[in-house]
């Protein structure tokens, strides 16, 4: 969403050559009112909701790579793998015993589902208080598990984090419902700026473990203040036991598919730090969040506008098939070249930008980047099951995966370390779950396969052209490696560019289309 954004600004620049700079900032800040108001058709609040959103993870990604940057040269990957094991179990908990009250909300019918909120913040509330004391308790156990004694102080700190989070403001569920995520921005990004500002406070000041562990008691608690900020409604203690049956009953599947979903996930970083330790989480886990950062970020956007807007049009199936398709091929377009520009670039970027302590890490990160592609694909397929009543599907899904990746990940990991766990996930993924992905969102908007796989395969040959051409720029060009990462995205993406269009006066792709009609509500 962010090259409309960019068009658009570009035109009302071009139109006002003739006035003052005054002129011109005034034309600037109407222009980009009009765009970030959400309009009055489904489409219209959609594409607002994409652009909120993109900006939102535009932000909140750079604070997390900035993070990475300034603490990846104070701290050491152990002290990331310490928190990342606290994280695993903190997470493992959260998904465990999450009600799906919010998707059940959003599937709601309903425009006002006020009645429904002193319940939610009941239910949520009594759930984070549990959560922080099962944590401090079982802390020591949690530590022996891992075999690393650190994470039981570090544990009982964090165990503040999802009591706290448990207490915000129910009604921010109108941020997706009502696709105003303008709210929705604020809300996370004050988030991430408390976690970076703090963390990096810490760092420096003491270089440890505890300053990722206080910028994560930070990010939960000023979230929580603004979740009161953003929304005129105050929430009274209250619960009608009705209302949470109906909720609790939609989110039973989704329940059971974020635990499968947290295995599935989680279950490979759980058993790096159980089998191989701190340090090899650490790297792990930064590899794959650096390696699927497009995929992350776009699978955020993609699920919380598409489910929503679904869920609108929930009983015209032509519709919600019609934009499935267009979803994926506007996610293809943005993640193939994304995906394998990571896998080029990953080398000069540890060196240049981590350092060199960081260097094991390379290899895993280049193999991840191919697991982003394949998310990046899936993105919305868990949005379209359940705005279609299929969340059962979700769960299927997960199971499948678990078992296959348990197979053989232990031999893999013996014999290869990290990266024979990167290869088992990759393998899955693109050989068994991508197919059967596709065949249940198939069943589920009564579309066709072959529609499916083309949409996937659109942007490949563009994509690869762009990889060729960094790979020879590598070969035959010697320079620092930081400065060897930013020629390498500035010549991908005019390679990229120019491989679309070549490709678009071949093919009916129609992404060119898809992204002037896009344009056009902008």
């Amino acid at each position: 969403m962010a090259v409309p954004l960019a068009l658009a600004l570009g035109s009302t620049l071009a139109s006002r050559t003739g006035g003052t700079v005054r002129d011109w900032l005034r034309a600037i800040f109407r222009r980009i009112r009009t765009i970030l108001t959400p309009g009055e058709s489904l489409i219209e609040q959609s594409v607002t909701g994409g652009i909120w959103l993109t900006l939102l993870n535009i932000t909140g990604r750079a604070f997390q790579i900035l993070t990475v940057v300034f603490l990846a040269r104070l701290l050491d990957p152990r002290a990331f793998g310490i928190v990342g094991s606290a994280m695993l179990v903190i997470t493992g908990l959260r998904r465990v015993s999450k009600l799906g009250l919010n998707d059940a909300l959003i599937y709601n019918e309903s425009e006002n589902v006020d009645p429904y909120l002193n319940t939610v913040w009941v239910l949520n509330g009594s759930r984070g208080i549990l959560l922080g004391g099962t944590l401090f308790v079982a802390a020591p156990g949690i530590a022996w598990f891992f075999s690393e004694p650190n994470i039981e102080p570090i544990l009982r700190v964090m165990a503040i984090g999802p009591a706290i989070l448990g207490l915000r403001n129910p009604s921010i569920v109108y941020f997706k419902k009502d696709l105003n995520f303008h709210k929705q921005f604020v809300y996370d990004v004050s988030g991430d700026a408390a976690y970076f500002f703090v963390a990096l406070a810490y760092a420096m000041f003491d270089p440890t473990v505890w300053a990722l562990a206080f910028g994560y008691v930070a990010r939960n608690l000023v979230r929580t203040g603004f979740s009161f900020v953003l929304s005129g409604y105050r929430p009274w203690p209250s619960i009608d036991v009705a209302r949470a049956a109906e909720m609790i009953d939609y989110g039973k599947w989704i329940t059971a598919s974020n635990v499968l979903n947290y295995v599935s996930n989680q279950g490979d970083d759980i058993f790096v730090s159980w089998l191989l330790g701190s340090s090899a989480l650490g790297f792990y886990q930064l590899a794959y969040r650096l390696s699927n950062a497009p995929a992350t970020e776009l699978a955020h956007v993609v699920s919380q506008v598409s489910f929503p807007a679904y869920s609108k049009v929930q009983d015209d199936p032509e519709t919600v098939r019609s934009a499935f398709y267009r979803t994926i091929r506007l996610s293809m377009f943005l993640v193939a070249p994304m995906a394998i520009g990571i896998a080029l670039v990953t080398e000069p970027f540890v060196t240049g930008v981590l350092g060199e302590q960081w260097l094991p890490m390379v290899v895993p990160m280049q193999l991840l980047a191919m697991y982003g592609l394949l998310r990046g694909y899936l993105a919305s397929f868990g949005s379209v099951w359940r705005a279609t009543g299929n969340q059962d599907y979700l769960v299927k899904v997960q199971l499948l995966t678990i078992v296959l990746i348990a197979i053989p990940i232990y031999p893999a990991a013996v014999r290869y370390g990290i990266s024979g766990v990167a290869m088992v996930i990759v393998a899955v993924y693109a050989f068994v779950m991508t197919p059967v992905d596709m065949y249940f969102a198939v069943e589920a908007i009564d579309g066709s396969f072959q529609r499916l796989a083309k949409e996937f395969a659109y942007p490949l040959p563009a994509a690869g052209v762009m990889g060729l051409v960094g790979l020879w720029i590598q070969r035959v060009i010697t320079i620092a490696p930081l400065l060897e990462f930013v020629l390498l995205v500035v010549v991908g993406i005019v390679t990229y560019a120019v491989a679309v269009l070549a490709i678009e006066s071949q093919i009916e792709w129609g992404i060119v289309d898809e992204i002037r009609e896009l344009t056009s509500f902008i």
